[in-house]
């Protein structure tokens, strides 16, 4: 064996041997201490008495447990001042947290139940209800950074309907579980865009309606904040795209109805028309060509005798129409509209000591911060050609479990 190693064991033992002497030690320490009635009357009357674990109450008993308003200090740092019935925590109390968070509200049988506020070092708020030592029922949570949610809570997180209100001006409206959007909801821009529909898990997903500030607006499927399977793009100048979209842009089959009467039929990938389509004019004519993203191969073929029905057959249609696009030639690229949309929301206590008398716990409440936000929804940009080019960048909701122990 060589030295290296013999020292090296060495001085794990030794450090096994002192470990081993603290704890001793500490423990000879302790059992040194006076556990019991420290002082006055901790049968009747007014005493001091500390715990076996180190916790020191002061105030009334009867028959033997504290009864009345008191003060607990904690070993580790911790304060209760309050009432207290029958040796635990129960009516109006004062809870101070030794990293400075408070609590103050009321308590039922140890814990926090009802309504009261609890105040983090961070400078989060929550005020509402409570109940078995967690957020349970309605109450506003106040963020450092401005903004707030107003609604329901169930076990520590944002649960029901509420309202969250973004320090950047916008706010969402509708159902949470499990601290995110889920559900029917309603986002508001701050800038006038607007989505309504479906939310899984803070994301635009299921169908919605999707409306921007110029008029313009989407309806139909979505899939991750974009649009995507069927929908139909309403354009404020009256064109009209229908069909299928993948990652908020044209692709699969689909009708791009223009305002003057004119309208191409056929495939698209990426948001240009990419595969085979057809060209259909208001007077009647008609021409097939091949695409390769958005560029014709080769020469179109006419179609003889077409007979397209002009009807745009839609199931809502669209009657604001402001200046008519110009009429295409049959050998002009199809281009898609390009159209922003803005980003979406974002679209996150305790644990308990028994306190007693003689053997008596009273349970300790623990904190926990219930939500953060990441980052903040885009503004709307009409610079990419996707339906919505920011969606993927809008701000999550996240739920920060903070407990203290």
């Amino acid at each position: 064996m060589s030295h290296k190693r013999i020292h090296f064991l060495s001085f794990i033992l030794c450090l096994l041997i002192s470990g081993t002497a603290l704890a001793q030690q500490d423990s000879s320490m302790m059992s040194k201490v006076k556990v019991g009635c420290l002082s006055g009357n901790c049968e009747n009357g007014q005493g001091t008495y500390r715990t076996s674990a180190g916790n020191i109450y002061t105030g009334p008993f009867v028959n033997g447990k504290y009864f009345g308003a008191g003060k607990m200090t904690y070993r580790d740092g911790d304060v209760y001042e309050g009432n207290f019935e029958n040796g635990k925590m129960h009516g109006h109390g004062l809870y101070l947290y030794r990293d400075g968070s408070v609590y103050d509200g009321n308590f039922a049988n140890g814990k926090m139940d009802g309504e009261g506020s609890l105040t983090y070092l961070s400078g989060n708020r929550y005020v509402g209800s409570f109940m078995n030592n967690q957020k349970f029922g309605t109450g506003t949570f106040w963020f450092s950074d401005s903004s707030r949610y107003e609604g329901g809570f169930v076990a520590d997180r944002m649960d029901g309907i509420g309202k969250w209100y973004y320090p950047n001006g916008d706010k969402y409206e509708g159902a949470f579980s499990k601290g995110k959007q889920n559900g029917k909801g309603a986002y508001f821009y701050r800038d006038g865009n607007k989505y309504e529909g479906d939310f899984v898990n803070g994301n635009f997903q299921g169908n919605g309606v999707l409306s921007l500030n110029d008029g313009s607006y989407y309806e139909g499927e979505f899939s991750r904040d974009n649009p995507h399977g069927f929908g139909i793009f309403y354009y404020v100048n009256g064109d009209i795209y229908s069909g299928q979209f993948e990652n908020g842009a044209y692709g699969g089959c689909g009708t791009y109805y223009y305002a003057n009467g004119d309208r191409y039929e056929g495939d698209y990938m990426g948001n240009v028309s990419h595969g085979t389509g057809t060209f259909l004019e208001a007077d009647g004519g008609a021409s097939k060509y091949h695409y390769d993203h958005g560029t014709i191969i080769g020469e179109g073929t006419q179609v003889a005798n077409a007979s397209f029905p002009v009807s745009r057959n839609l199931p809502v249609e669209n009657t604001t129409v402001a200046s008519p696009v110009s009429p295409a030639t049959p050998k002009e690229e199809i281009a898609t509209k390009e159209t922003g949309t803005s980003s979406t929301p974002l679209v996150e206590e305790t644990k308990t000591k028994e306190t007693p008398v003689k053997e008596t716990i009273v349970e300790k409440p623990i904190t926990q911060e219930a939500i953060a936000m990441t980052t903040k929804p885009s503004s709307v940009t009409n610079t990419s050609g996707t339906i919505c080019p920011v969606c993927r960048g809008k701000g999550k909701i996240t739920q920060a479990e903070i407990r203290k122990k």
